[in-house]
């Protein structure tokens, strides 16, 4: 009997009588399907499991496989989980019914058979199944990109590690991580994100098709927000999967395009295997993860096989969050001033205030590690109020002394589009009897591409404050001059990958004219960071850059070595020490 697929629903028919067989056919092309019949259960089961099958009606009594057997096997297939299977059996009594609806059956039919009624009985198990599949939709695949859902990878996860255990298998579980999509959401809204997710689940998807020739038991699930599970059982199942997990990085180098933009979401990907790396879903589960935030924290490599000792640098990573967060309630930060100077007489114009965190246990811990723990763990609002009130406490203590100095603070996103730092200013200002105008907001240019109306309206409120608003590491982002028109801000600042050698590179040199050039016809003060070298310093002061920071002028300084350096009266106006004069 051929197999090719029919445009009309399939029917799948299994009975070893003649007449039998020959009237649920009748039966099923009358009710709109196309019969494929058989006279055996093996038969049956084989086409079933190579065909799109709408429904499938088995006798329960059949020499070799019965219908209870092809019914099992059928409901171990992911795909036939809400397929109606529909048992034909000549017993009446309870004994036999519940052994069909235990096998997985949908429905039974009784014979002798009412064949007139039966097209109509198909029709409303037919309607019901598709009311099922629906609601099963709903429940197990993810609406945006199609994918299986959470839930659906968790219980596929079970059913493979309980294959893989019989069959003295493993289970791999490859965890996907996107690295830039949160600045996807923040910078262009969450239209773009989710068309970008719907591109990364085309593409992965694409990418394991290849695979599935030689690993047919291979899944792909979105796990939530912009994490992604690939599932692989197979003997050599760990090795199968670090080719995967690498293939997966390596196709990511290629940008995503959507509307004319480019798009890098470049994935960590942490695995691990199951028995090797723990005994049950959960604990595998756990330790890809584990290793996913290796690759994203740690490792130099996008792909991250788990080991024990990850756990442990894990651990340090939330013991380290639980000492942030103390540190912020006890007061146990500190601030150092980074020196800002104007180019064309030497002058200390202000400073930029820097964070810093020493921990009684731990030492010195970088600025990029307790800001990302910061960021991962939303302390980052607490973080960036405890900033202000630090500053605003300083600025009083220097204008007591009579030094009136500008203290610029960096603003992160959340800040900005979740928080209220307009309010959070002048609350401290206040309590401090600071004038607002004396601190100076930094903010990154993909904040400002945002466009959103809740950043408009914390950039309007800080103005309407008094507080000036920079431009951090501008020419680093998504540049563009429209959005520089429709807010201007009070200074652009050069990022440093651009002033570091300005002086012998032609691109530099073109990107940081073009800047300065930006700065003069838009009336913007244009300062230049990261300046270590004197051939820098000439180069920007020789075209009319406005100001500068970087550690040939000065370190980032205490507030007492800030004071003794450049804000002590006896030492004149507030300059550049000599030697560094041009």
């Amino acid at each position: 009997m051929s197999e090719t697929r029919a445009t009309a629903p399939i029917a799948i028919i299994a009975d070893d009588e003649d007449l039998g067989r020959l009237l649920l056919a009748e039966a099923a092309n009358a009710g709109g399907l196309t019969p494929l019949a058989f006279d055996n259960g093996t038969a049956a089961l084989e086409a079933a499991l190579s065909q799109d099958v709408a429904i499938v009606l088995l006798d329960v009594d059949m020499p070799g496989m019965d219908g209870n057997s092809v019914c099992r096997r059928l409901r171990a297939e992911s795909r036939f989980a809400t397929v109606p299977i529909v048992m034909v059996t000549g017993h009446e009594d309870s004994s036999a019914i519940t052994r069909a609806f235990e096998a997985g059956a949908t429905d039974f039919i009784a014979k002798p058979v009412n064949w007139a009624l039966l097209p109509r009985r198909l029709e409303y198990i037919l309607r019901n199944a598709a009311a099922a599949e629906r609601i099963e939709r709903l429940a197990y695949f993810d609406p945006l990109t199609g994918l299986p859902n959470r839930q659906c990878c968790i219980e596929t996860a079970e059913r493979l590690v309980r294959d893989a255990a019989q069959l003295q298998e493993s289970v791999a579980i490859v965890y996907l991580d996107l690295n830039s999509f949160k600045r996807v959401n923040d910078t262009f809204g969450h239209s773009v994100g989710d068309a970008v997710l719907r591109d990364v689940a085309g593409k992965l998807s694409g990418l394991l098709e290849g695979f599935k020739a030689e690993d047919q038991h291979l899944a792909l699930a979105r796990f939530g927000g912009d994490e992604f599970v690939i599932l692989l059982r197979h003997a050599a199942a760990r090795a199968r999967a670090i080719r995967i997990a690498e293939a997966c990085a390596t196709a990511f180098k290629q940008p995503i395009l959507y509307d004319g933009l480019e798009f890098y979401p470049a994935p960590s990907i942490g695995l691990a295997v199951y028995p090797d790396d723990g005994a049950d879903v959960t604990t595998v589960l756990k330790h890809a993860d584990t290793a996913m935030y290796q690759a994203k924290t740690g490792a130099a490599e996008p792909v991250a096989v788990y080991t024990p000792a990850m756990s442990s640098r894990l651990a340090n990573w939330l013991e380290l969050e639980a000492r942030l967060r103390r540190a912020v309630v006890e007061d146990r930060l500190n601030l150092l001033y980074q020196p800002k100077f104007r180019l064309h007489d030497n002058q200390l114009v202000g400073v930029e205030a820097l964070l810093r965190w020493c921990d009684a246990e731990h030492g010195e811990i970088p600025p990029l590690r307790f800001i990302e723990i910061a960021e991962d763990s939303g302390l980052i609002l607490d973080l960036g109020s405890w900033v202000v009130r630090a500053v605003c406490r300083q600025l009083r203590k220097w204008l007591d002394r009579g030094f009136s100095v500008p203290v610029a603070i960096n603003v992160s996103g959340k800040d900005l589009l979740h928080g209220d730092p307009a309010r959070v200013i002048q609350t401290e200002a206040a309590a401090a009897g600071v004038p607002p105008s004396l601190i100076e907001v930094e903010i990154t240019e993909s904040l400002l591409i945002k466009d959103s109306a809740a950043g408009r309206n914390a950039l309007k409120k800080l103005r309407e404050l008094g507080c000036r608003i920079a431009l951090d590491d501008f020419g680093t982002g998504y540049s563009s001059l429209a959005y520089i028109t429709r807010f201007p801000p009070d200074r652009i600042k050069i990022d440093k990958t651009f002033v570091r050698d300005v002086d012998c590179s032609a691109s530099d040199a073109a990107i940081a004219n073009a800047i300065l050039s930006l700065g003069e016809s838009l009336g913007i003060t244009v300062t230049a960071e990261g300046i270590e070298r004197a051939g820098q310093l000439e180069w920007l002061r020789g075209r009319g850059c406005h100001e500068a920071q970087g550690f040939l002028l000065a370190r980032p300084l205490s507030a007492a070595e800030l004071e003794r350096q450049f804000l002590q009266p006896a030492e004149g106006s507030a300059a550049l020490p000599r030697r560094q004069r041009g």
